[in-house]
């Protein structure tokens, strides 16, 4: 570290800065921002708390889209992989959409929670198939990794959230009649199908993006709506932001605890949020059923 902090190796530090550092941490905070937005539209879509991207099997669906391009189409661009795996997760949220009509909130999750672990055995049998030098690239980015967050990648990113993250906030704003009963939402004008139908797109493509920039980040749709809750107004429009800036605090600690605690080896940040998310999850599941109990 002194030395590149050294005068004559300022233009180096600085290059290196420029080239690696700060992309990583934008391309994590808009992933984390991303993946914070769509759990707190997918929350509101389904009204259920426990509603997250990677729960209900949306990044996995993207996730096995954009590996089965990565194996099959060898040198593909990094700017098709969002639109690859926002097919990729529409696909899933369709299958579980229909599979769960007319069942209980918590069935919709238990039902995504077995649409993720099938698309993730599809994803294994994938890696089966490939050479063992597309397999190391693979199972680095399905673990959660901003290390190839650079260059086009992360322009990519960059170019996708630009769109797609005032696109949610606008969409958020809207959205105060969902937490109503479908009922009384439609006796108010609200355009019910409408609103619905743009939640999970825009869920999805937000999915899509986080997938394609980093990997399979579990729980940052769960618990970044839970954190913003806590301290800020319930009201989606009042919450998106919070929302947002939770999203990427938790993608850039997770980051830098992974580059942190054991360095030089390198944690993915998918595997610390997982590790924080698991528990978070039963919690506020047994909470869930403790409240339906009542």
């Amino acid at each position: 570290m002194s030395l590149l902090l050294a005068p004559e190796h300022r233009g180096l530090t600085l290059q290196l800065i420029g080239e690696l550092r700060l992309p990583r941490i934008l391309t994590a905070a808009l992933v984390g921002a991303g993946l914070g937005l769509a759990g707190l539209l997918l929350q509101t879509l389904s009204r259920n708390p426990l509603a997250d991207p990677g729960i209900i099997g949306i990044n996995q669906g993207a996730a096995l889209a954009v590996v089965l391009a990565l194996l099959l189409i060898p040198g593909l661009s990094p700017q098709w992989l969002p639109l690859l795996g926002l097919l990729g997760g529409l696909a899933s949220t369709a299958l579980l959409w229909w599979l769960s009509r007319g069942t209980a909130a918590v069935a919709l999750i238990l039902m995504g929670i077995g649409l993720s672990s099938l698309l993730s055995a599809l994803i294994g049998c994938l890696l089966i198939l490939a050479d063992s030098q597309q397999i190391a690239m693979v199972m680095t980015w399905l673990a959660g990794s901003f290390a190839g967050s650079h260059g086009d990648p992360a322009l990519t990113t960059l170019g996708w959230a630009a769109l797609l993250l005032p696109a949610g906030w606008l969409l958020c704003r809207q959205l105060a009649p969902l937490q109503l009963d479908p009922l009384s939402s439609r006796m108010l004008g609200t355009p019910v199908a409408l609103l619905e139908s743009l939640c999970l797109l825009l869920a999805c493509a937000l999915s899509a993006m986080a997938v394609a920039a980093a990997g399979t980040l579990g729980f940052v749709g769960l618990l970044a709506p839970h954190l913003a809750r806590a301290l800020h107004p319930p009201q989606p429009g009042k919450l998106a932001l919070p929302v947002m800036g939770y999203g990427a605090l938790l993608t850039l600690l997770a980051d830098w605890l992974g580059r942190s605690l054991f360095a030089p080896v390198q944690l993915p940040a998918g595997l610390l949020l997982a590790l924080l998310g698991v528990p978070v999850f039963v919690l506020l599941l047994l909470w869930q059923q403790r409240l339906r109990g009542k």
